[in-house]
């Protein structure tokens, strides 16, 4: 038997054994997009086996740079594992509706910076991008735009200066503000089931005279335009728990209409 036959023989394994130990993809669909960056790589996919593990249906998504890069190697190392399938190109909106969430867990400076900017010109950033606008959790993986991460395979950024490491953390904070998690590639699986806990409670009050005299109570981890206009209608501000994500059309109608977004601990 030769080394090919092997590994079919064992990917065939995997296929078998993996739904028995909670690989059966019934808690959701997760889309998986790699834009082109090299740091992590290895933590990556060994993040995206977690995914599988966990019981999650992965989908992915490559860029150009990405495809071209890695993509026959991130099926080779994935071959067996169950619920791992590429995104369908002319079904990727509907699938975004319906995902779980969407995680990148190699980030690329040239998808960033795009993303910073609303640009979304390929299949890729489109994913990201209207994750964001459905209010769907988006991780990204910080390794890949780091210039002093030591997972990075090339190109290597030793002459990075100060100047274009602080214009990486500013880009990376405006996404951060629309609402992205940013996080290690080591850390995904961590961050992606911390998006995903039970809904949070959000409590709008409304206080005439000092008095509070109506409290409104919903489920929801994410603040929507709807909640800010509600609030804006009751006239009072948005109690948001345990690190609410807000939508980025929501955060713009708080600003236009003066609505306070305040974040409490409980």
């Amino acid at each position: 038997m030769n080394e090919k036959q092997i590994q079919q023989v064992v990917a065939e394994v995997l296929k078998r054994l993996l739904p028995h130990a909670g690989a059966d993809g019934k808690r959701g669909t997760l889309i998986v997009v790699f834009s082109g960056a090299t740091a992590g790589f290895t933590e990556a996919l060994q993040q995206i086996r977690s995914f599988v593990l966990r019981g999650y249906s992965v989908e992915l998504v490559f860029s150009r740079g990405a495809e071209h890069l890695y993509a026959r190697h991130v099926w080779q190392e994935l071959e067996g594992f169950p619920n791992v399938n590429p995104l369908d190109d002319s079904k990727w909106l509907r699938t975004v509706k319906d995902a779980s969430a969407i995680v990148v867990p190699m980030l690329s400076v040239n998808t960033l910076s795009k993303l910073s900017f609303l640009v979304a010109d390929n299949l890729a950033g489109n994913v990201i991008l209207h994750g964001l606008f459905m209010g769907k959790p988006v991780v990204l993986a910080r390794n890949g735009v780091d210039p002093s991460d030591a997972g990075r395979i090339e190109p290597h950024f030793p002459g990075a200066s100060t100047v274009l490491a602080k214009a990486i953390e500013e880009r990376l904070q405006v996404v951060s503000n629309y609402g992205c998690k940013v996080a290690d590639v080591s850390q995904l699986l961590a961050s992606l089931e911390a998006a995903l806990q039970p809904a949070k409670t959000l409590t709008i009050r409304k206080q005439v005279n000092g008095t509070k005299t109506r409290a409104i109570e919903r489920k929801s981890s994410i603040i929507t335009a709807a909640d800010v206009l509600q609030a804006h209608h009751l006239g009072t501000q948005l109690l948001l728990r345990n690190s609410a994500v807000v939508t980025p059309l929501a955060r713009e109608l708080a600003i236009k209409h003066g609505v306070v977004l305040e974040e409490v601990s409980r």
